[in-house]
């Protein structure tokens, strides 16, 4: 497995390699505040692990969109890195592409964006954080 960014990933699916971007959300670009991090944290979730996958279709790039899961410390039960990403405040919740998933997870998606933001937690304690689609969009016009 091979951590590309905070929200994208190369992982094997026997013989072949996948590229996977997690689904519903978007994490610093390389180069923007926070990117690094975001990476970083990605990295050590998923970092030497198997990893169970929620495939949900593709992306504009031909990635395979995927909610991605690995055994919790304790070993019973699963942990969404997706949404754990969004909690320790490495990502955004891309409300515009979320509608597949079940009204439950959208909510749980928007209860802990709203926490890390209240509580400043990951890139929410920057100064005027910019989500990803409006850096890509201003580094595009410049």
């Amino acid at each position: 497995m091979r951590v590309l960014d905070g929200d994208t990933l190369i992982v094997a699916k026997g013989w072949n390699q996948t590229t996977i971007r997690l689904d519903s959300i978007d994490c610093p670009e390389d180069g923007q505040p926070w990117g690094n991090i975001a990476k970083a944290g990605l990295i050590k979730l998923v970092g030497g692990r198997n990893v169970a996958l929620e495939e949900h279709g593709f992306d504009t790039h031909g990635r395979t969109l995927a909610t991605i899961y690995v055994r919790h410390t304790n070993g019973n039960e699963w942990l969404n890195v997706n949404e754990r990403m969004v909690t320790l405040g490495h990502a955004w919740v891309m409300r515009i592409y979320y509608d597949h998933l079940p009204n439950d997870r959208q909510t749980k998606l928007n209860h802990l964006e709203g926490w890390a933001k209240s509580k400043k937690v990951g890139l929410w304690r920057t100064e005027n954080p910019t989500p990803p689609w409006q850096w890509r969009k201003l580094q595009n016009t410049s």
